[in-house]
């Protein structure tokens, strides 16, 4: 049995700024960062973007260096999973039958990739994209001489980013989704089209209301067929058709686990000195009084930090309009807000002017906004207003030459916390 003041179990970005703002808020006693990666803490959007094309290596791909960890104290066992977690003996036993005894546990287990079952899925050749060990496999295989047409399943982030990653490094590109258009996380039917569009007018080429039937080949995928019966030749395919919350190891613990592990706004899982972040925390948004799950760099980083200060003593909690961004064609795409439960939405600009604003109205209020191509003073006024509960007139945000950065209107008041 070995001691630890803290143990967390996870290896990327939500664990290292946790580490960070744990130390600078006058945390004490040693660390353990439990990794089932091959790599230390690594930022993931560049495994279907930069890294992907070859325009960064791993050490660009950090969060902290190595150095950071001795600095810090903190023990890094990589290639390690935790096996299961005695909360009553407040020990976390990893593969290897060791345990591990903690003052206090944070799980940044992550997600891991939605496998497809069709037949032939078991065929080399065809990847998921989640760890920098798969993208450097995908990068591998984008660059062999023979390699020339790549197909891609899935319409979302991974899809579209690493379709559009693949296209710009030379390959010919399909993108299957088997919705009608891309992008289905913006939760309107128009904007997905134009999404759509915009691929297509790079030249990848899209096959949409389908999806793959099964997949070809002897032991290396060569093609698929879908069902809608169409063949298409495939050097390789990568698969993004989302991920699952990582939490099979935390079964009889104790720990309260519904799409995730449950914690309220400041972390906190239903048993004492144990602590969730990141994809795999199901957590309550005081700005929009309900649950939410959040699978994105800016949630992993902001929780992460503030996780830390709360584990040291110091005061923190969700209390902040959640943020995500894509990339794809040299186009920045964010979201502000939550786009889930909106009844009006208004549209300034279009995403071939790479000049956007899209406006989510509930009831009048702004729940969330979709920005391209809009300068930073712009974007913290449109965080302002959803963050305020703000009420504003739907002409005012039709009307192409009114000023977002001039807005104000009377705030709703804040929801109780819990």
């Amino acid at each position: 049995m070995y001691d630890f003041e803290l143990v967390i179990i996870g290896g990327g970005l939500a664990s290292a700024r946790a580490v960070r703002s744990y130390r600078e808020a006058g945390g004490q006693g040693r660390i353990l960062l439990l990794s089932k990666d091959s790599v230390l803490p690594y930022h993931r959007p560049p495994l279907s973007k930069r890294y992907l094309r070859g325009e960064a290596n791993i050490q660009d791909t950090l969060v902290e260096p190595e150095s950071f960890y001795v600095e810090s104290d903190v023990e890094v066992l990589l290639e390690t999973a935790a096996r299961t977690v005695v909360s009553g003996e407040r020990a976390v036993e990893i593969e290897n039958g060791q345990r591990h005894r903690y003052h206090k546990l944070l799980i940044a287990s992550g997600a891991q990739p939605r496998r497809l079952d069709s037949p032939g899925a078991h065929l080399s050749g065809v990847f998921s994209l989640r760890s920098l060990s798969q993208s450097t496999i995908i990068r591998d295989a984008a660059g062999q001489a023979q390699a020339r047409e790549a197909l891609v399943v899935g319409g979302g982030f991974i899809g579209m980013e690493v379709a559009a990653s693949l296209r710009q490094v030379g390959l010919e590109v399909t993108l299957i989704s088997r919705n009608n258009g891309l992008f289905h996380a913006l939760e309107a039917p128009e904007l997905e089209r134009d999404v759509a569009t915009f691929f297509a007018d790079n030249d990848v080429n899209l096959l949409l209301l389908d999806e793959v039937a099964a997949f070809r080949g002897r032991s290396h995928v060569d093609s698929i067929e879908t069902k809608a019966g169409t063949p298409l030749p495939a050097d390789f395919v990568v698969a993004g058709i989302g991920v699952a919350p990582t939490v099979d190891f935390l079964e009889g613990s104790g720990i309260e686990l519904d799409n995730g592990v449950v914690v309220s706004e400041r972390f906190e899982t239903s048993v004492p000195g144990i602590y969730a972040v990141g994809d795999v925390a199901n957590f309550y948004d005081p700005l929009f009084e309900r649950r939410r799950r959040i699978e994105h760099w800016s949630n992993a980083n902001v929780q992460g930090a503030e996780v830390g200060r709360i584990l040291a003593g110091d005061s923190g909690g969700y209390d902040t309009v959640s943020t995500f961004f894509t990339e794809f064609f040299g186009l920045t795409l964010k979201v502000f807000g939550d786009l889930r439960e909106h009844d009006e939405l208004i549209v300034r600009g279009s995403l071939s002017d790479r000049n956007l604003l899209g406006f989510y109205l509930q009831r009048g209020r702004m729940v969330a906004t979709l920005v391209v191509g809009q300068d930073k003073e712009t974007e913290a006024a449109l965080q302002r207003l959803i963050k305020d509960r703000a009420v504003i007139d739907s002409g005012l945000l039709a009307d192409q030459s009114s000023d977002i950065r001039g807005f104000s209107s009377t705030p709703d008041p804040p929801a109780p916390r819990r």
